[in-house]
């Protein structure tokens, strides 16, 4: 009878030791080590607690179910902080908020119980706030509310101007506000970007239009860093589902109407077949890419060369300077990989035909090896002993016998993106007596040769095998030119970006005492920007000035 006595009177002094938490009604209290102050909160099931408590000192919380049992705790941290305290009532009836302290001495403290939501409350959908409010968007969306907007203006003056809009931001000039728009109809129900502009693509979700409420306006503004340049493409009425390759998405994307810029379009192309191109205000001049009717222009022959090695055939296409003579000094040579797009998407007699005649490099002959298919592309360029013997063993000799071409190696570049960029630096790493200058842009060095011929999905346990082939080699008699893209980093969290693996790759050969040009371009994985960095690579590695200096 005792104890059960003493239980009831314990009980009893607990409860009255709790005192009643009401919305927006702080209290503030000093407790002390050793002591426990309770807070009672009634819920129902389902409901949202949000209590924030300000603390001189450290004190520790424990939320406690009718029950008695612990629900969640919120220990230290010590000083002066403001602190959330948060949970979800599973039953209903009287919860308890614990406070405790560790130290030595009395700590004050004030807690509020800032709201109740219940369940239904909570879920209810929000209004939706744009996270990179424009300044034109807003005005237009003011003009609807108040019934003042002229829409047939808007879209003429968006059509004359073209898109996308592009807004400077205050106090950050080293970003500016980019907006897509899309004029809805009837039958749109969302509308999707397709591009390499994607920062922060981690969340597609987060670039999904939202249209201005009664009107056809449907518009996406991103915060971009300034100078950005990349291609993308529209989706109306995208499947908004993300795992894989979606045939759906194939179907719908298309340029984006209000932009007269166009990347890759055939002359019979329709709005399926090409994309929109963007060069934000700010983005880096791309002068060599654009034909001077008073240069001299190169020549082209079409020649093909076979493996044994690789028990395959290639095609070539060999760029002949200006005024080329098979019994002059031996020209300087360029071995470039995907012959097709450095011949379409990267303009490459235009560009050796300017530098040429701007004295940028000595006259230089080029060879552009094709690939026979992708499935053989995927199997070559990645590290393949086979391929770099090819090169340095096949490749080199026959041109030689066949072209005045140089026999020096520190005049010879062998250049690529992406696949092509690492093959590049794995040519040079087998055959530094044939390659000198590696010219790699956006090169995929996150291979490794547990991975496939793609950027992996799913957690990668190693990559930079490149890297490590240098590391654990004597210096090599090379230089490098290395670019990646801003827009190129890990959004996965697989470790299969091309940025970071690029700066790693920079890095390693610093530390092993290499020549190397760094570049980061404001753009993606796309010839858009390399077409203009693959003329600042061949001023660096075989120039006839310095432009960059070592490491930058």
């Amino acid at each position: 009878m005792k104890i059960a006595l003493v239980l009831v009177l314990f009980s009893a002094s607990v409860a009255l030791a709790q005192e009643s938490l009401k919305i927006d009604e702080p209290v503030k209290r000093q407790v002390t080590s050793g002591s426990v102050q309770s807070y009672a909160i009634e819920l129902k099931a389902g409901d949202y607690a949000d209590c924030s408590l300000d603390q001189h000192g450290r004190t520790d919380l424990t939320i406690l179910a009718p029950d008695g049992s612990p629900v969640r705790h919120y220990p230290g941290p010590a000083g002066d902080a403001e602190r959330l305290c948060v949970f979800i009532a599973d039953t209903p009836g009287t919860y308890r908020i614990d406070v405790t302290t560790s130290e030595t001495q009395p700590v004050v403290y004030t807690m509020t119980l800032d709201q109740v939501l219940s369940r239904d409350e909570r879920l209810k959908p929000k209004p939706w706030q744009d996270p990179n409010p424009s300044p034109r968007i807003d005005a237009l969306r003011k003009q609807v509310a108040s019934g003042n907007a002229d829409l047939k203006a808007f879209w003429k003056q968006v059509t004359a101007e073209g898109t996308p809009l592009v807004e400077s931001i205050e106090k950050d000039p080293q970003h500016q506000l980019v907006t897509f728009l899309w004029r809805g109809r009837s039958e749109t129900r969302n509308v999707f970007p397709i591009g390499s502009f994607k920062v922060g693509g981690r969340y597609p979700l987060d670039y999904v239009f939202h249209q201005i409420p009664l009107t056809d306006v449907w518009y996406l503004t991103v915060r971009l860093p300034t100078g950005a340049r990349f291609t993308y493409g529209l989706s109306q009425n995208d499947p908004l589902v993300f795992n894989g390759f979606q045939p759906e998405r194939f179907a719908t994307t298309q340029v984006d109407p209000l932009n007269p810029h166009r990347w890759g379009c055939a002359p019979d192309a329709t709005r399926y077949d090409c994309q929109s191109m963007a060069e934000i205000t700010g983005a880096v001049p791309q002068p060599w890419i654009v034909k001077n009717p008073n240069v001299a222009a190169g020549t082209i022959e079409k020649q093909k060369i076979h493996s044994e090695l690789l028990k395959n055939e290639h095609d070539l296409s060999i760029y002949l300077p200006a005024g080329y003579k098979a019994n002059a000094a031996p020209y300087d040579l360029v071995v470039i990989f995907d012959e097709n797009a450095y011949l379409s998407k990267v303009p490459t007699p235009i560009i050796l035909d300017n530098l040429i005649a701007a004295k940028k490099i000595p006259a230089t002959v080029a060879v552009l090896i094709a690939n026979t298919s992708q499935a053989t592309r995927n199997e070559e360029l990645p590290p393949n002993p086979k391929f770099a013997d090819f090169l340095a063993k096949e490749l080199i000799p026959w041109i030689r016998a066949h072209y005045n071409i140089t026999n020096d190696p520190g005049k010879t570049v062998v250049a690529g993106s992406s696949l092509g960029g690492l093959a590049a630096a794995y040519a040079g790493y087998k055959h530094p007596e044939v390659f000198t200058n590696v010219l790699c842009q956006s090169g995929s060095f996150w291979w490794a040769p547990d991975h496939s011929g793609a950027i992996p999905d799913g957690v990668i346990t190693e990559t930079g095998w490149m890297g490590k082939q240098f590391i654990a080699s004597s210096k090599l008699p090379l230089k490098f030119y290395i670019d990646a893209g801003s827009f190129e980093f890990d959004s996965n969290g697989t470790g299969g970006g091309i940025l970071e693996t690029s700066r790693n790759m920079r890095d390693v050969l610093l530390a092993k005492g290499y020549e190397v040009h760094y570049q980061q371009f404001v753009g993606g994985h796309d010839y858009l920007s390399w077409r203009g960095t693959f003329a600042d690579g061949l001023m660096d590695l075989i120039g006839t000035t310095s432009n960059t200096s070592a490491g930058s």
